[in-house]
């Protein structure tokens, strides 16, 4: 491929990534809760609506047959993309008739869901064939650096907008700027390069994915982790909002400055990964990730002012290194075979965080009503569904550890290997072993997406 070329192909894709990254402000965070609230949704329904959100990824499984049938990615991302993002004005366009039910916001966010699943696998295999595996890391990272400051500019703008309009009315301008904007930026999927599509896989690929003990470790880890984040992530920010009364305002402020350490983290944990290995950065976020969600159990309104900043920097920190480890470890794993692995990755993720979503939406729908003291704290009953995800968070360390990595280091030895200040393989005085990761990805992603819970697809 002609330099010329791509380089204006990792230009449209920045630009379009921007547009993105605002549809997915909508349907993540303080802004799709609020979105949910206005058209009636419960505790329960909102549980499910974010499991449905991950089980609609179930349908990536069966893109690469699509993708070999057609031939091409690049109308399939376009046609998906444009079906994701503009059945979103459906519910700025049936309130002013006066239809304003949880019906008509649960059938468009699944509709929406799934085609967002069906265009991010095929954008997935697109941009794998596009990047050169050298330029992987400098390009992803500036895209998402770029992504993350587009975001949080439309984070205020929304905030502001909510907290001047907290009704409907605020609702509906958000979700037509941001579809408005997702939309506008599908032109530059249409002139991005798109090389020749490689050779898949045919045949039964469940048989040959469960064929390896190494990937149905790790189909089991991602489910479980799933599991546990699904069970609470749909009621941090309804806390927020219903328990601790935080205004539209301070949800900005918060999500934004979570998103500033989220920038300056990316980039360390990048370099990180690349000598300690992605599975080592796993661990780490997962464990902080564990606390964070320990520490929400005592999030109330004497201790909000406190540990809100907490969150904000553990959080940051810790979902950077998952958000940036959790896509390429699959992609790791499967080498050769790493877009079937990961599509299988993303379908177990789905079940399980949907069944997750499920069990914490039904113990949500009781435990909201249970308000008591404890030490002087006023507690609310969804609490304890923090704590629950934090122990469930920290036992999937033990399911990590038994996945396989090629060239792992063990942490503990990474570790030991900078304070001894030598590197006993080369002799050299390297702080840290390189993992040779980029000399088996073959035709492999490396991409570090900001997610809730999410991971997870950048084209929606």
């Amino acid at each position: 491929m002609e330099e010329k070329i791509l380089r204006r192909a990792m230009i449209n894709s920045i630009i379009e990534g921007s547009g993105a990254s605002v549809f997915l402000i909508m349907i993540q965070g303080f802004v799709f809760t609020k979105v949910a609230i206005e058209f009636g949704v419960n505790e329960f329904l909102l549980g499910f609506l974010m499991g449905i959100q991950l089980l609609s990824q179930v349908f990536q499984i069966f893109v690469p047959r699509i993708i070999n049938r057609v031939g091409k990615r690049k109308p399939i991302v376009i046609i998906f993309s444009f079906l994701t993002r503009s059945l979103w004005l459906l519910l700025v366009i049936f309130p002013i008739f006066g239809l304003i039910t949880k019906q008509l916001f649960i059938s468009v966010v699944a509709l929406s869901f799934i085609f967002g699943a069906f265009s991010g696998n095929a954008w997935t295999s697109w941009m794998r064939d596009l990047i050169p595996e050298k330029k992987m890391g400098t390009f992803f990272g500036t895209r998402n650096f770029i992504n993350t400051a587009v975001s949080l500019t439309f984070i205020l703008i929304f905030s502001r907008i909510l907290e001047h309009n907290p009704n409907m009315k605020g609702v509906q301008i958000v979700v037509l700027i941001g579809s408005i904007v997702s939309l506008l930026s599908i032109f530059f999927l249409w002139k991005q390069h798109e090389p020749p599509l490689k050779d898949m896989e045919t045949g039964n690929l469940f048989k040959f994915i469960i064929s390896n003990k190494n990937n149905v470790r790790l189909l089991i880890f991602g489910g479980f982790w799933n599991f546990a984040n699904l069970f609470a992530s749909a009621f941090f920010s309804f806390h927020q909002i219903q328990n601790l009364h935080m205004s539209f305002s301070l949800l900005g402020i918060l999500s934004m400055s979570f998103n500033l350490v989220m920038i300056g983290c990316a980039f360390f944990w990048g370099k990180i990964a690349d000598k300690i290995g992605h599975k080592n950065v796993l661990r780490i976020g997962v464990v902080l990730a564990s606390i964070l969600a320990t520490v929400w159990f005592f999030m109330t309104p004497q201790t909000v002012s406190v540990l809100m900043w907490v969150d904000i920097s553990l959080g940051g920190i810790a979902w950077s290194a998952i958000n940036l480890s959790i896509f390429t470890l699959p992609l790791i794993v499967g080498g050769s075979s790493a877009g079937i692995l990961y599509g299988y990755f993303a379908a177990v993720n789905g079940i399980f965080g949907f069944i997750g979503s499920l069990f914490g939406g039904t113990a949500a729908n009781y435990l909201s009503n249970v308000n008591f003291s404890f030490f002087s704290l006023e507690m609310n009953g969804l609490q304890f569904i923090f704590l629950s995800t934090g122990i469930m968070r920290f036992l999937s360390l033990f399911l990590l550890n038994r996945v396989e990595v090629k060239g792992h280091v063990r942490l503990k030895q990474a570790f030991g290997r900078q304070f001894a200040g030598f590197n006993r393989r080369r002799g050299s005085s390297d702080l840290f072993e390189p993992i040779p990761l980029f000399s088996y990805m073959n035709s492999m992603l490396l991409d570090s997406r900001a997610t809730d819970i999410k991971d997870q697809r950048e084209v929606l």
